[in-house]
């Protein structure tokens, strides 16, 4: 399968995907960073037409719920895990889709959705 799928909904393929690297929560005693058991992917869309706007905030109002999502993402390559391929993980959240460009104030161009809380090990 190479479809990104969140709750059993296939999603508008995105532009570029990408874990996002995770940044230490604290110190040990010894010096080594400690970082969260979970991770964060980043979907991107460069949208040409507004309609494809209205696509991804139907799927994103669809999906939009108070618990966890099921998502299917490519995998995270570990030392024992899947390095090729998409991988299902469940526990999953959300964040809003977000626009970091917009093209005559109202259209769109640059869409960021991360889904948070992963956990691939």
């Amino acid at each position: 399968m190479s479809d990104y799928i969140i709750n059993g909904h296939e999603m508008p393929c995105p532009t570029t995907g990408r874990w996002v690297a995770r940044r230490p929560i604290d110190i040990q005693g010894d010096g080594r960073p400690i970082y969260a058991p979970v991770r964060n992917f980043e979907m991107r869309w460069e949208l040409q037409y507004y309609e494809d706007w209205e696509v991804l905030v139907a799927s994103f109002d669809a999906l939009q719920s108070t618990g966890t999502a099921v998502v299917e993402l490519p995998a995270y390559p570990t030392a024992t895990g899947v390095a090729f391929g998409f991988q299902e993980y469940s526990g999953c959240t959300l964040g809003e889709p977000t626009v970091t460009d917009m093209y005559i104030q109202e259209f769109p161009t640059n869409v960021a959705l991360v889904i948070m809380n992963i956990r691939t090990q």
